[in-house]
């Protein structure tokens, strides 16, 4: 046997005869003693620990017919250059513990995110084996997006004049409810509905109250839906507003609503006691935005808001023959004039485009008519008669001028018409929208009047063109619930049929992806409850806490589809039935490779012989469905209290299946991070008498071999996993524990050590 050198603990030196260092033991001679042979000399616990080779030398040895592999996380194993060492120094295949889920990997639209995983199999030794886990589970689920899949399709009807594909219920509240916004925030604010009349001509408002002044993120109101956001999406905010107050503020924006991260879409609104109509459009960067947010916290007031929209952005009402000219984002006025009453137009600061760079800004000195000062653009050629044309803008100013007008013209005969008007708001972007009909020939110039009142005004986003030929209403198809809109739900062989779609194109696409590299998969873990019943069919969710799943009534379909799951909790079997299973592995034997190795996986089958019996049932299912189970395993989180006749029975019972069978998370818990010697001791026999009962117990040929879960007891490894105990064979500083000589003579058979002696120290 090769001697391999280590540097001992402080404590293993302590219990030789002598000291310690980087190369060699040193022998002294005690008093009274002659001089001591090397036979006489007592090898300390460390001494011995020390002196074993690696796991996997073992293994080859001992136990060729196996694989003992241990189960860690991807980024860790990536990033640390020593933890990645200790891990392939002394195992022979890996198991990433969230790297390869479900959650993990598919992006909320359905998509895959290879991207740690390819990061992690290019750092892997060539050598080294990789297991599979998992294709299904009934957590750790792309919530958000397997639930797209079964909600109600909802029909939304939108008229000419709408700008979004509104997805918010009730959104003039006009049946007597704020639902379904909610109202938090540090500064103590209100949420109620405003009396009859008070809303915007007439009928109900939602009132928000905050009673003093605070940053704008002290009072809120929200809407929180089931599913995300369209990432790469434009999405608007339209809604009517007022207050009590003269210097009231508003700000939209949007976020995640559990993490209160992905925050994006901000716009202030300047709200005064007179209705405002606020919009403001941007564009969805993150892929987990699900909650729309008023913030009113900045300005002690009340706020009372109607006809609230927001939705994706619906597409041009006309075909805009400005093109770039009316967004000034190359910082010039292109090929925009003007003239009267020693007004001007110039290109503004940069930043005060509206959600832009640049825009344009017009100065009028004097008070006078509206067409004494003028913008004005000439179109690339005349208009057509009976056509209709929309003028669309976002517009600001310094001042409150009733008669802001757009307007075309003969250029030659100043003979124009479709003079449509807007009142501005001061300090306030706002959008512009008129349209008309042409009725005279050769009007060929755009202008915007800006004379009636002296003040400076910014223009953005300016459009003009022929409008589309549209039906009244349009009707479109959007993928979240909301209120006073027609549903179509699905069948329950429509949802099944979707299931079966995302389960084949996530299986398929994992194993195509992964090319052969992993031969070694759990197809599905964890499919039994501790009540011994199938986990999701017929409602049973036992262990999790999760009601059944229910679809909202018709009446009330504001509610959309509530699910009553943990985040990302999916229970397959409760939409497609026992045929979950057989599907999975139909999908895995026909994407995987020849040579792969199918399991299924379950916990607490040492401890509850029923449920270990009931996993049976549910592979004999599976096969006389036709389809094959190659292997079960048996994850093995255990305390140093299990007993030998209980792992024994396990092994033997699962044994007589006939499949192979895999330990595939063994570690034992101390009840604590610091486990003195007697626990370190019981730890270590724990893991032996495992070990020793596979052997015993499990033919050689079904021996698929044991995963020991995380490599050290280091608190980053146990963040979330038995985060108060000691459960692993290394300790926080990669030492060897007890267990590791345990797991070792586990292999072997015997106890290594004892073919040790002091010569070992000599050696090189």
């Amino acid at each position: 046997m090769k001697l391999y050198k280590f540097i001992l603990p402080a404590m293993a030196c302590a219990l030789t005869l002598g000291s310690c260092d980087d190369d060699k033991m040193e022998w002294g001679t005690p008093d009274g003693h002659g001089d001591v042979t090397l036979s006489e000399i007592p090898l300390a616990l460390a001494e011995k620990i020390a002196n074993y080779d690696y796991i996997k030398n073992y293994v080859q040895k001992h136990m060729p017919y196996a694989t003992i592999g241990i189960g860690l996380g991807a980024d860790l194993y990536i990033s640390d250059a020593e933890y990645r060492q200790v891990a392939n120094e002394n195992f022979q295949m890996i198991t990433t513990g969230n790297a390869m889920k479900h959650s993990s990997v598919v992006k909320n639209d359905g998509s895959l995110n290879f991207t740690t995983i390819d990061n992690f199999l290019a750092a892997v030794p060539a050598d080294m084996k990789v297991y599979g886990h998992n294709f299904l589970w009934h957590t750790q689920q792309k919530q958000a997006y397997l639930k797209t899949l079964i909600s109600p399709e909802v029909i939304v009807e939108t008229g000419d004049d709408d700008v979004c594909e509104n997805v918010v219920g009730n959104s003039d509240f006009e049946n007597g409810t704020t639902n379904p916004w909610g109202c938090w925030g540090g500064n103590s604010p209100s949420k109620t509905l405003s009396a009859d009349g008070e809303g915007y001509n007439g009928g109900y408002a939602m009132l928000l109250s905050n009673p003093k002044d605070g940053n704008m993120w002290d009072a809120q109101a929200a809407v929180t839906f089931d599913d995300y956001l369209a990432a790469g999406t434009t999405y608007v905010f339209q809604f009517m507003a007022r207050s009590n107050s003269s210097a009231g503020q508003l700000q939209v924006q949007v976020q995640n609503g559990s993490t209160y991260g992905s925050q994006e879409g901000y716009n202030t609104f300047s709200v005064g006691t007179e209705w405002i109509l606020c919009q403001h459009e941007f564009t969805i960067s993150y892929d987990d935005v699900n909650r729309i947010l008023i913030n009113f916290g900045k300005v002690g007031a009340d706020y009372f808001i109607d006809d609230f929209k927001f939705g994706k952005k619906i597409e041009e009402k006309m075909i805009n023959i400005l093109g770039e000219n009316g967004k000034f984002e190359d910082g010039t006025l292109n090929s925009w004039g003007g003239w009267g009453n020693s007004s001007t137009r110039d290109i503004s600061e940069l930043g005060e485009g509206y959600n832009s760079d640049y825009c344009m800004v017009m100065v009028n000195p004097t008070d006078g008519n509206s067409w004494d000062a003028q913008a004005a653009y000439t179109l690339p050629e005349a208009l057509t008669v009976g056509k209709t044309y929309v003028y669309q803008a976002m517009i600001k100013a310094t001042v409150e001028n009733p008669d802001l007008t757009f307007q075309v013209q003969n250029p030659s005969t100043y003979d124009g018409e479709g003079y449509r008007s807007i009142t501005t708001v001061v300090d306030t972007w706002i959008p512009f929208e008129e349209e008309f009909t042409v009725t005279k020939e050769e009007q060929s110039r755009l202008c915007i009047n800006f004379g009636k009142v002296a003040g400076t005004y910014y223009i953005d986003n300016i459009k003009f063109g022929e409008k589309k030929d549209t039906e009244s209403p349009v009707t479109r198809v959007s993928t979240r619930a909301a209120g006073d809109i027609t549903y179509k739900f699905k069948t329950a062989e429509e949802k099944k049929e979707a299931l079966l779609g995302a389960m084949e194109s996530w299986i398929k696409g994992m194993l195509e992806h992964c090319d052969g590299r992993v031969t070694e998969w759990d197809v599905i873990n964890e499919p039994i409850d501790d009540n011994c019943q199938w986990r999701g069919i017929g409602g049973n969710f036992m262990s999790n806490g999760d009601d059944a799943p229910d679809l909202a009534p018709v009446e009330d379909p504001t509610s959309g589809l509530n699910l009553n799951w943990a985040d990302d909790h999916f229970y397959w079997g409760y939409y497609i039935g026992k045929e979950y299973a057989v599907k999975a592995f139909e999908y895995a034997r026909k994407y995987a490779p020849a040579n792969a190795v199918l399991y299924v996986n379950d916990y607490n089958l040492e401890t509850n012989p029923n449920k270990l019996a009931t996993l049976i049932d549910f592979v004999k299912y599976i096969e006389q469905n036709g389809q094959v189970v190659d292997g079960i395993g048996t994850q093995m989180h255990v305390s140093s209290s299990i007993t030998k006749e209980e792992v024994d029975a396990m092994f033997r019972t699962m044994a007589q299946t006939g499949k192979l069978i895999r330990v595939t998370e063994l570690d034992v818990q101390v009840g604590t991070t610091t486990p003195s010697t007697d626990q370190l001791a019981a730890q270590a026999d724990a893991y032996q008498m495992i070990f020793d009962s596979y052997k015993e117990n499990v033919p050689q040929t079904q021996q698929s071999g044991i995963t020991i879960w995380s490599l050290t007891d280091h608190k980053r490894e146990h963040e979330y996993w038995l985060s108060g105990d000691a459960p692993n064979i290394f300790d926080s500083g990669y030492g060897r524990k007890h267990a590791y000589k345990a797991v070792c003579d586990g292999i072997a058979g015997y106890d290594i050590s004892t073919d040790f002696d002091g010569t070992y120290w000599n050696k090189e």
